[in-house]
């Protein structure tokens, strides 16, 4: 008969070496989540310092060094992070969106950010979030000196300056605090829309947008209050309709279109809007037409030590800082700029080029904005 063996002992070493293993292991891998959480957190906060710094050398200049927007939209928007995911972002940013100012900045796409660079970027918007202000879209806000500006190219020709009538107009005057009282907003908007061709009044519905209506509209109410409107213009729109009168034999109509531009005009052309006013009114037809096919031409001119940090703040994110190029092409030395009169990069300029990076800047620089810049674009043309 086999003697009983008794293996409590060894039974109870192997419990105690398998509890000491358990608890080693358990500790190890506390150890090692620890580390690994400490690694994330490490990990996490170099990508956000690299996605700040990419984000200021690269997106600040359309964008704003905060996010709050400026000539590219609001990335520092509660609505917009809310909705866009992490995905959408780092798409956008890859891919660019075509038909806007938005490039691609991914290397697969032409651009100059790796992926690793653009989930940095992502991580650095995304940090906006927690404290994103709610910018919601402004609904359009009529101006009465838009209107203003509307009606002095359009309507006055038959209502006459400032709506006023006079000898020579077709139609009645509209600046009539009374007249206007006479009738609400409806009504003078229906009839601008719909006419009355029998008496000469086009169907301007067919021509003007709704939101230039409503310009007009803001104008009459100013009108109606009394108040005296400043129309909302450019001294190179002046200049334009100017050239144009007198190219047509009208010294009449150009002579009223430099008188408007001379109260807005500024730098160093100033003088020969005076100067050319004076040869139409000598009666000198081709020294004037002379005259001032050269000043539209030089037009504007500004400041070009001002310019600079405009330049810088505007431009220098796409054209780089020494405009050596970068999304955008390089502006020391330029081609376009060196074969271009201010008059056609002042044009270029407002309306950009469709389809690339280039956006145009009409309601995002001034006129005088814009003059300074190209003064100073133009020392790099020396």
């Amino acid at each position: 008969m086999l003697k009983n063996e008794n293996y409590n002992k060894q039974l109870l070493i192997g419990l105690i070496i398998t509890v000491v293993l358990l608890a080693s292991f358990s500790f190890i891998m506390a150890m090692e989540n620890a580390r690994l959480v400490e690694a994330t957190e490490h990990h996490a906060k170099e990508s956000l310092q690299h996605g700040r710094a990419l984000f200021v050398e690269n997106c600040a200049s359309c964008h704003g060094s905060r996010g709050e927007g400026g000539v590219g939209p609001a990335l520092n928007d509660k609505t917009l992070l809310e909705e866009a995911s992490n995905g959408v972002l780092f798409a956008t940013i890859q891919t660019g969106r075509p038909n806007t100012t938005m490039p691609a900045w991914g290397q697969s796409y032409g651009g100059a950010l790796t992926d690793e660079d653009i989930h940095a970027v992502v991580d650095y918007i995304r940090e906006y979030e927690e404290n994103a202000p709610d910018n919601l879209a402004e609904d359009f806000v009529p101006s009465a000196s838009r209107g203003a500006s509307l009606f002095s190219s359009t309507c006055f020709t038959c209502h006459g300056e400032d709506g006023k009538g006079g000898e020579d107009s077709v139609a009645p005057a509209i600046n009539n605090v009374s007249r206007l009282k006479q009738n609400d907003n409806e009504w003078y908007e229906q009839t601008i829309i719909n006419g009355h061709p029998s008496e000469g009044m086009p169907i301007w519905g067919e021509v003007l947008s709704n939101n230039q209506i409503e310009d007009l509209l803001a104008l009459f109410e100013a009108w109606r209050a009394g108040e005296e409107v400043i129309a909302a213009t450019s001294v190179s729109q002046m200049l334009d309709s100017a050239l144009f009168a007198l190219e047509e034999g009208n010294k009449g109509d150009a002579l009223f279109y430099l008188e408007r531009a001379e109260p807005i005009a500024f730098g160093p052309l100033l003088s020969e809007i005076d100067s050319t006013t004076k040869l139409i009114d000598a009666g000198t037809s081709a020294e004037a037409l002379s005259s001032l096919e050269e000043l539209r031409n030089n037009w504007p001119m500004g400041d070009a030590e001002t310019g600079e940090p405009l330049y810088q703040t505007t431009c220098s994110g796409c054209h780089g800082a020494e405009g050596q190029g970068s999304v955008g092409p390089k502006l020391q030395p330029s081609t376009f700029l060196q074969e271009s009169t201010n008059a056609e990069v002042f044009a270029f300029t407002l309306v950009g080029r469709e389809g690339t990076a280039m956006r145009g800047f009409e309601d995002v620089l001034s006129e005088e904005e814009l003059a300074n810049i190209i003064s100073f674009l133009r020392t790099w043309q020396e």
